[in-house]
């Protein structure tokens, strides 16, 4: 099982591979294929024609929207007979583009006249047989490559500009977990890294039960970016204890006469006072005998004694 899950991944993998090197050979193949002939002169030797030449190579490699061609070996003017030309024109520059593959072709050549360098160049698409040929000279041969240059953003617009080189930002926040946001876009969760072009943004940082802070940030491609936030609670206002009304019970008042142990000792003194008085007629009336009731409810003690004669 281990081992055909290993295959499967090395297949993937491959792919993966195969499939970008595809995509990367279908971007190559889209590009303007654009030959960039030897610089022409009768008067400048053969160190600075090669020099002049080097220039406009270097000049066209930063124009990446092309895919610059290798420069011809042979001499223009031997190119010109193998077209069948008389003249560097536009249908002479299209058919030794067409012959070797390519879609737009440049000729450059540089003349002396009365002293002062003249500098000639032409631009033709294969295709159609366009032309562009800016005019312009110079004096001095050690201007001719400044001037060179400055022709073929003439031609072909300006220099692009490479992208510039991304930065790491590293972001950081005390709890973590905040939410992080560049200008207006979600980056993620502190801790997070993010690469940024060097420049200005608006830092913002948020979470749920914290102040947001807010804060500008400036990225520099020369150093390590690294940010960290101290997250401060949010301070809830705290609402005071609201006392629950508690409902008085009235407890109605028994006067003393009335509580139960009045009566109590009021019935145990009659109890006694009867009992001596029963002992006392008895022996009075020659033995007679009678009989007591008590209640065992305090609220009838005033009617507890009865007497009883039997």
């Amino acid at each position: 099982m281990t081992r055909c899950k290993g295959t499967l991944l090395l297949a993937i993998a491959f792919a993966a591979w195969i499939g970008g090197a595809s995509q990367a050979a279908a971007q190559e193949a889209h590009k303007i294929k654009f030959l960039a002939l030897r610089v022409s002169s009768n008067k400048l030797p053969a160190d600075e024609i090669a020099k002049l030449t080097e220039g406009v190579l270097a000049k066209l490699a930063k124009y990446t929207q092309y895919d610059v061609l290798k420069v011809p070996d042979a001499d223009p003017m031997d190119l010109m007979v193998d077209a069948d030309c008389v003249d560097f024109d536009s249908q002479c520059l299209a058919n030794i583009g067409a012959g070797l593959g390519a879609d737009l072709v440049l000729y450059t050549e540089v003349s002396d006249q009365a002293g002062r360098f003249n500098v000639q160049m032409r631009l033709v698409d294969v295709a159609t047989k366009e032309a562009k040929s800016p005019e312009g000279g110079t004096e001095e041969s050690t201007r001719l490559g400044e001037f060179v240059a400055t022709a073929i953003e003439r031609m072909l617009g300006p220099e692009p500009q490479p992208e510039p080189e991304l930065a790491r930002v590293d972001i950081a926040s005390t709890p973590a977990g905040g939410e992080v946001y560049v200008d207006k876009d979600f980056v993620g969760l502190t801790p997070v890294a993010v690469k940024l072009k060097p420049g200005e943004y608006t830092l913002r940082l948020s979470k749920v039960g914290f102040k947001e802070t807010v804060q500008p940030l400036k990225v520099d491609a020369r150093r390590t970016n690294a940010v960290s936030f101290n997250l401060n609670a949010v301070d809830v206002p705290k609402t005071p204890a609201t006392p629950v009304p508690v409902k008085e019970r009235s407890v109605a008042k028994t006067p003393w006469y009335g509580s139960w142990w009045f009566w109590t000792i009021v019935g145990a003194a009659v109890v006694g006072g009867g009992t001596a008085a029963g002992v006392v007629l008895s022996k009075s009336s020659g033995g007679g005998s009678g009989s007591i009731g008590l209640s065992p409810d305090a609220r009838y003690a005033p009617k507890d004694v009865s007497l009883f004669p039997r």
